[in-house]
């Protein structure tokens, strides 16, 4: 990203350790489309925010992406259904929505 994540301390730092940890992983630099959102009841919407989407283009790289983060984070152990990275929208509009909630943790 063009902006130094890590120092943004109104997002939640596990989320902020997840970005930085992509882009060491990918060596790809990130475009954040939305981070805090007034207003929205969801993870755009507290503080410390705790969702934020990125940029995608490729369908086959978004995937590709969504797969790493979701292999080697939790969003949360015992809700093991939910997950950190997913992909959507379309287009232009395609982005991966990245979360994080109190028990989010590295597993790998």
């Amino acid at each position: 990203m063009k902006i130094d994540i890590i120092q943004l301390e109104f997002v939640d730092l596990t989320l902020r350790q997840m970005c930085v940890w992509l882009e060491e992983q990918t060596g790809f630099e990130f475009t954040d489309t939305s981070l805090y959102r007034i207003g929205d009841p969801g993870v755009h919407g507290q503080l410390p925010v705790r969702g934020i989407d990125i940029r995608m283009r490729n369908k086959a790289v978004g995937e590709a992406i969504e797969k790493l983060i979701n292999d080697n984070w939790s969003y949360d152990p015992q809700r093991w259904k939910l997950r950190c990275a997913i992909l959507h929208g379309e287009g232009s509009n395609m982005h991966l929505h990245l979360q994080s909630h109190k028990n989010t943790i590295l597993i790998q």
